[in-house]
């Protein structure tokens, strides 16, 4: 019986220590944010890892969004934005040039969308140059007519067509990588 209560009396104590350090909405400390970045890199498979700065994403052709709402994975709207402006995540690849090694080669590829921040989303290649859903999937400069915030950067990637937009929602974008699967 001694050592039955010593056990409760330490999980006790362990609960208690653990739910004391739990930080609550009020005194949490503020979320991290990245930092702007002023480059998209594209780099793996590719013919040439680029660098892409806002000018020469703007010389490639633009893109709107029309409406979005970001959708958290919650279900919950987070965020409504009248339009974003960018370039398809599509045509920054392709003006990269993919790398091919064989008939069906692209098939094993996947591409990871990287924010300075250390957030990641990726994308099939399939997914992107395949469906519908590739062509609303923008590397976007503007929001509502204006240059992007500090608190998103000066570059970050939207997925118009997923049903909750905001887990492909990736702020402070800094680089784009094509992965081969083996």
């Amino acid at each position: 019986m001694k050592t039955l209560l010593s056990y409760l009396l330490v999980l006790g104590l362990v609960a208690a220590t653990a739910h004391a350090q739990t930080p609550t909405a009020t005194d949490a400390a503020p979320r991290h944010h990245g930092t702007p970045s002023s480059l998209v890199h594209v780099t793996g498979a590719v013919k040439a890892t680029r660098d892409f700065d806002l000018a020469a994403i703007k010389a490639l052709a633009g893109r709107d969004t029309g409406p979005v709402d970001v959708i958290c994975a919650s279900g919950a709207t987070v965020a409504k934005v009248n339009n974003f402006r960018g370039v398809r995540l599509t045509d920054l690849i392709n003006h990269a040039g993919i790398d091919e090694q064989g008939h069906k080669d692209t098939r094993r590829m996947v591409i990871i969308a990287r924010a300075t921040d250390g957030y990641v989303v990726t994308f099939s290649w399939n997914e992107l140059f395949n469906t519908a859903i590739g062509k609303d999937v923008l590397v976007a400069y503007e929001k509502d007519g204006k240059p992007l915030d500090a608190g998103e950067g000066q570059f970050l990637l939207v997925s118009g067509q997923d049903i909750k937009t905001g887990p492909r929602h990736v702020r402070w974008l800094n680089e784009i990588e094509i992965k081969r699967e083996q």
